[in-house]
């Protein structure tokens, strides 16, 4: 998958969570965010510097958009550096010339790594807006709110759109 589809898939992702998602009053303590697909969709390959230029233009649009002052930036560069991490402590190391993506994993694989991955994501993203760990118990409540209906919903785009799981 080259550099430009996951861009366009990234920003129609965004233009969703910001257009659709992002006002629904899911719950007073978090929203799911979409816009974590785009780093499933990166393949397992790609460069480091490229991987973290794509978290950082994905967050910065973000932040652009809600006006979080680098919130989602900050949070999404920390999820993409923790995402090999993950992936070993998980499943061991990939070979150098795979073109798999965590979208191609099968569900059983791809729930306990997106989890941690987005439970990464909306801790570092809701502490920082929230400028620390005051008000623990709310902020514990939101982080945990928000990472199961992100999950939910990127197992469900993950049912949909993987080919695994095609008709």
């Amino acid at each position: 998958m080259n550099i430009l589809r996951i861009i366009g898939i990234a920003l129609a992702a965004i233009f969703v969570q910001w257009l659709l998602i992002q006002d629904m009053p899911l719950t007073e303590f978090g929203n799911p965010y979409m816009y974590l697909w785009a780093f499933f969709i990166i393949p397992f390959r790609t460069t480091k510097s490229t991987t973290y230029i794509l978290a950082f233009l994905i967050g910065s649009v973000m932040d652009s958009l809600e006006q979080s002052g680098g919130a989602h930036t900050i949070a999404c560069l920390t999820a993409i550096v923790a995402k090999p991490s993950v992936e070993n402590f998980l499943y061991g190391f990939k070979e150098e010339n795979s073109t798999d993506t965590l979208s191609s994993l099968s569900l059983a694989k791809f729930l306990p790594l997106s989890s941690i991955i987005v439970l990464i994501h909306h801790s570092v993203l809701f502490s920082v807006e929230n400028s620390g760990f005051s008000e623990f118990s709310a902020l514990g409540l939101r982080i945990l709110v928000s990472t199961l209906s992100t999950v939910g919903l990127l197992t469900i785009i993950h049912l949909l759109l993987s080919k695994r799981y095609a008709a």
